[in-house]
């Protein structure tokens, strides 16, 4: 495997998702950051991030689809550190229409982003790996390259238009020392649809259920990183890739599941298949069920104590050096359940008030709080605390989640927080703590549940 440290690896997109994440693996193998992104404060937390690793890390904001400002790049790198040894081509970004509803104005702007940014950098950094006979360059293609998805027509075609390019060049730079690697995510659940259009039922339904059957983007990071070091031609990421790639090659097969995709996808084609009205009636009918069901049953609710507590570090001039206690309890809970099992209301389902108190060891004692504790166990497989507390005058803002919870992970995952401490009036981040479920106090914690209403 190839030895990493001191590299220099330029990556695109660096700022959060998959970029920072396979940033994280670089540097923890010891090699060199170049981090550029058209979001400057996003780089700037990306950097605070990776300081951990205690690695060289330059970040320049970059219009990757800049010609120019790509060449002030590689100058101010060459001035810096000589050259890229590795360029990962990573910056991209979501879109999703019927291709007669996708103006050009997209399409420029997702062949700008998702082709021609990926060629500048090719072309500028290319020449000097030539020169010195090695070099690495890594194109981010996507799934839908193979799984070209109806509705998303736009977005395949230029992820398409990236692979041919990539697996083409990887042949013909081969004889100069010279690896390209075209990496094939699948679902990747970061904020990369956000942005998304939903408009059917379908839509709903697969965008809400994301977090269940999609990539975590570290996992696809780590492929990534896996491999550069072993010199990879092509990373597929997902085995339904695979299956999709040949399911083009049997045209009846694709053709089923693209008009499958289609219906399930588009509301348009829900309404020329007259399928709008009775989607419509299902969904009235389940509101109506949850509507008469709230009407029909006395509010009822619940509350249960929960005491987490841990230790937490300030950040770099915010407060005294070293680890200090953390620790908070509060009440939790609905005041209505069937508000809170009603799926159709993400603002309320399984989220409920949370008021108590908190200590932050060198800043404040059993302050009291107040704010929301949300179950995300299905839409990302965590559980997030958000409260707001007062000290002096000045307001901070807590946030803390339970992460990857699975079934196989219970005891770790259900009972480890990781929280956040900032300041409202500036945003800025003055502690990190890990706090803790204490198993003994199950039987107190269960105790002091209690109906309400």
């Amino acid at each position: 495997m190839k030895d990493l440290k001191n590299k220099v690896v330029l990556i695109t997109g660096g700022g959060g998702g998959i970029g920072l994440n396979t940033a994280a693996f670089f540097a923890e193998a010891g090699a060199r950051l170049v981090l550029t992104d058209i979001n400057g404060e996003a780089l700037e937390n990306a950097r605070k991030n990776l300081e951990k690793h205690h690695v060289d890390i330059l970040t320049h904001v970059v219009d990757a689809t800049n010609l120019t400002a790509v060449e002030d790049l590689r100058n101010k790198v060459e001035a810096s550190w000589g050259g890229v040894d590795i360029l990962i081509n990573n910056a991209g970004i979501g879109y999703n229409a019927e291709i007669a509803d996708t103006p050009l104005s997209k399409w420029r702007q997702l062949m700008d982003l998702h082709f021609w940014a990926p060629l500048y950098h090719i072309q500028t950094f290319l020449p000097r790996m030539q020169e010195r006979k090695s070099g690495h360059i890594v194109n981010i293609s996507s799934g839908q390259a193979y799984f070209r998805a109806p509705t998303w027509g736009a977005y395949s075609v230029t992820k398409l238009a990236i692979a041919a390019l990539s697996e083409i060049l990887s042949v013909e730079v081969a004889r100069d020392n010279i690896q390209v690697t075209t990496v094939y995510p699948f679902l990747v659940n970061t904020g990369f649809y956000n942005t998304a259009n939903v408009t059917s039922m379908g839509e709903r339904i697969f965008y809400g259920l994301l977090p269940l059957y999609s990539h975590k983007p570290e996992e696809v990071a780590k492929l990534i990183f896996e491999a550069v070091r072993e010199d990879k031609s092509v990373e597929m990421v997902s085995v339904l890739n695979g299956v999709f790639k040949w399911m083009r090659v049997l045209n009846p097969v694709a053709h089923v599941v693209d008009a499958f995709t289609l219906a399930f996808m588009s509301k348009k084609e829900q309404d020329a298949l007259g399928l709008t009205h009775a989607i419509d009636s299902f969904q009235n009918m389940v509101n109506s069920l949850f509507e008469r069901a709230k009407k029909n049953t006395p509010e009822k609710g619940f509350t249960i104590h929960e005491v987490m507590s841990g230790e937490h570090e300030f950040t770099s001039g915010h407060g005294p050096k070293g680890k200090h206690a953390f620790f908070f309890e509060g009440d939790w809970g609905p005041k209505n359940l069937v508000d809170f099992l009603n799926a159709s209301d993400n603002s309320k389902f399984m989220v409920s008030h949370l008021k108590g108190t908190v200590t932050v060891g060198g800043l404040c004692q059993n302050m009291p709080m107040e704010g929301k504790l949300e179950l995300r166990y299905l839409q990302e497989q965590k559980i997030r605390y958000t409260f707001s507390f007062e000290v002096s005058g000045e307001r901070y803002t807590y946030v803390g989640e339970k992460r990857d919870i699975y079934p196989w992970n219970l005891l770790y995952s259900h009972t480890t927080c990781f929280g956040t401490l900032t300041k409202e009036s500036s945003g800025e981040v003055i502690s990190n703590s890990v706090t803790h479920f204490d198993m003994g106090s199950m039987p107190q914690f269960l105790g002091s549940l209690a109906l309400t209403g």
